[in-house]
C-alpha cells in the first residue's frame, strides 16, 4: 500500500492529482515552452522559477536542480547507460506513447504521475532509484512540450536512410587490411542496413597525433554517429581525448579510462605485464622509456599495477639520460616514444652493439615503432599481442572463415571484430539512434560475439576487459616481419 508519510510526498500528490486537470482546461500540453522545458530536464529548473522539489529514494528531498532529468537519461532523452544493474529508458515521446515491454503506452496525465509518485502506466511503482518530482502547472506543459521536441531533434550521423561511422586508420599495410576487412564485414553482417538504415563509413587517415583536438575537428566527427579506431596506442590516446562525448571504439584499449570509449582488446599496459611475467624475475628487467609524457605515464602504470598486486616491479629508465645500469639487466621492456626520438634510438643502438638481453616491447604501440626499434638495436624484439589465438562461434565467425580478413593477419582480425560488434550494437541500440544510447549498449554486461575473436565484454571505463589467456607472441625484425619465437608450438 502507498501511504505518503512526507510532507514533500503530499506535495507531489496534490501536483499529480491537479496537472492533468489544469493542463486541459489551460490548453494543450503542446503550448509550452520547449526550451523551458529542456531547461528542467538538463538542469531541474525553468529560468527564473524555483527548482520543483525532487524526492529521492531514501526519502530525502531536494531541489530538482541536484538530480536533473538528463543525469540518468541522457541530455539527448535517449536513455542512461547502464548502472547497478538498472538502465533508464528513452524519453522521447515517441517512445513513451507507445506500449513497450511490460507496460502500455503513456499518455500525458499517465507520465505526469510517474514523474511525480513513481507509477508507470500499467500502475506498477517505479524502482526507487527515479526520483519523484513535485511539478508546477507550467513545469509539466514545458517538460511535455520537450519530450515531443527531442523527435524531431537531429542526432548526429543518424539520418532517415543511413548511419555514419568514421574509422581512423593509420597509414601503411596495417590500415589497409583493418579497413578492407571492416568492409567486407559490415557487407557480410548487415547488407541491408540496420532497422533500415544502411551504415556509410568514412576512412579517415590519421597518421600521427600533433595538436589531437585540431586534427580530430579536421576529420569531421560532427557528422558521426561514432568513431571506430584501428590507431596504435600512442595515437590513438590524444586524439580520442579530445573526441568529447563521441562513442569510439578503438581495436586496442588506451591507458587513460575516458566515458564512452571501448575496445576489443586491452593495451599497451596489459601486454607489458604479460610479458614481464614471462621472465623468471621481472624485478630484474628493465622498462627502457623514451622520456616523453605518454611513455613515461604508461611505464608508471606498469610499475604501478605490479606493485598493486604485491609484486616486485623494474628499474625505469629514461633513454635520454644514458641510462646505466643496463648491463645487468635480464631482460629489456622497451617503451618508444610516440614519434621516435634520436636519444632513445641511440640507446637502442647501443643495446644491440654490447648486450645480448631479449628486447621486449607492447604490440599495440604500434608495427612501425617496433620495426624502428628493432633495426636500431639490430635484432628482433618480442612484442606481445593482446589478441586470443582462438576464435569465435556461430554466424560471425562463418562469416569471418570465408572472408578475406582471415587471410590478413592480426589487422584482419581486428577489422572485422569491430564491423560485428559495431552491427550488433546498432541492432541492440534500436531504431532512435542516440550517441549515448549507443555507447550505453557498448557497456553491455553479456558482451559481444565478434567472429574474429572469442566472445568478449568490451574493455572500457571502469571494465577492463579480458588479456588472452595465452597473448600471442611474435619477433618483429627490423624490416617489419613478424615470426612465432622458437618454442611457442607454431
Amino acid at each position: 500500500m502507498f501511504r505518503l508519510s512526507s510532507r514533500p510526498a503530499r506535495l507531489a500528490l496534490a501536483a499529480v492529482l491537479a496537472l492533468p486537470a489544469a493542463l486541459a482546461s489551460a490548453g494543450a500540453p503542446k503550448e509550452g515552452a520547449p526550451e523551458e522545458g529542456e531547461a528542467i530536464f538538463t538542469r531541474g529548473a525553468r529560468p527564473g522559477a524555483p527548482a520543483p522539489r525532487a524526492t529521492a529514494g531514501a526519502g530525502m528531498s531536494l531541489p530538482a536542480t541536484a538530480m536533473p532529468c538528463a543525469g540518468c537519461h541522457g541530455a539527448d532523452g535517449g536513455g542512461g547507460r547502464l548502472e547497478a544493474g538498472l538502465r533508464p529508458p528513452a524519453l522521447a515521446w515517441s517512445a513513451l506513447s507507445r506500449p513497450a515491454p511490460g507496460r502500455p503506452a503513456y499518455d500525458e496525465a499517465l507520465l505526469l504521475r510517474a514523474i511525480a509518485l513513481g507509477f508507470d502506466s500499467g500502475g506498477r511503482a517505479l524502482d526507487p532509484a527515479m526520483p519523484r518530482y513535485a511539478l508546477s502547472l507550467e513545469d509539466g506543459r514545458a517538460l511535455l512540450a520537450h519530450l515531443r521536441a527531442l523527435d524531431a531533434r537531429t542526432v548526429p550521423g543518424v539520418e532517415a536512410a543511413a548511419v555514419h561511422l568514421g574509422l581512423l586508420l593509420p597509414p601503411g599495410p596495417g590500415g589497409e587490411a583493418f579497413r578492407a576487412a571492416f568492409a567486407d564485414a559490415l557487407a557480410a553482417a548487415a547488407p541491408d542496413g540496420v532497422f533500415g538504415r544502411r551504415i556509410v563509413w568514412h576512412p579517415l587517415l590519421a597518421a600521427d597525433a600533433t595538436d589531437p583536438a585540431a586534427r580530430l575537428a579536421a576529420l569531421g566527427p560532427e557528422g558521426m554517429l561514432a568513431l571506430v579506431s584501428a590507431l596504435p596506442e600512442p595515437v590513438n590516446a590524444p586524439l580520442l581525448a579530445a573526441a568529447g562525448r563521441l562513442p569510439v571504439l578503438s581495436a586496442r584499449a588506451t591507458l587513460a579510462e575516458a566515458p564512452q570509449r571501448h575496445a576489443l582488446v586491452p593495451g599497451a599496459a596489459e601486454e607489458a605485464l604479460a610479458l614481464l611475467r614471462r621472465l623468471p624475475r621481472p624485478e630484474r628487467a628493465v622498462i627502457l622509456h623514451g622520456g616523453d609524457a605518454a611513455a613515461q605515464r604508461l611505464a608508471e602504470a606498469i610499475t604501478g599495477r605490479l606493485e598493486g598486486a604485491g609484486e616486485a616491479p623494474p628499474r625505469l629508465a629514461d633513454a635520454r639520460t644514458s641510462p646505466a645500469g643496463l648491463d645487468e639487466a635480464e631482460a629489456i621492456l622497451l617503451l618508444p616514444p610516440a614519434r621516435s626520438g634520436a636519444a632513445f634510438l641511440a640507446a637502442l643502438g647501443g643495446i644491440g652493439q654490447s648486450l645480448d638481453q631479449p628486447l621486449l616491447a607492447p604490440g599495440s604501440l604500434g608495427i612501425t615503432a617496433l620495426r624502428t626499434a628493432a633495426a636500431a638495436a639490430g635484432r628482433p624484439v618480442l612484442a606481445a599481442f593482446a589478441v586470443p589465438l582462438e576464435g569465435g562461434a556461430g554466424a560471425p565467425a562463418e562469416r569471418y572463415a570465408t572472408s578475406p580478413a582471415a587471410r590478413a593477419g592480426l589487422a584482419g582480425r581486428l577489422g572485422h571484430a569491430a564491423a560485428e560488434v559495431m552491427v550488433e550494437a546498432l541492432r541492440r541500440s534500436g531504431q532512435r539512434l542516440t550517441r549515448e544510447g549507443l555507447a550505453a549498449v557498448l557497456e553491455a554486461p553479456e558482451g559481444f560475439e565478434p567472429g574474429a575473436l572469442p566472445r568478449l565484454r568490451l574493455a572500457g571505463p571502469g571494465q577492463p576487459g579480458s588479456l588472452a589467456r595465452q597473448p600471442l607472441l611474435l619477433l618483429i625484425d627490423g624490416e617489419g616481419g613478424a615470426r612465432r619465437p622458437p618454442g611457442t608450438g607454431e
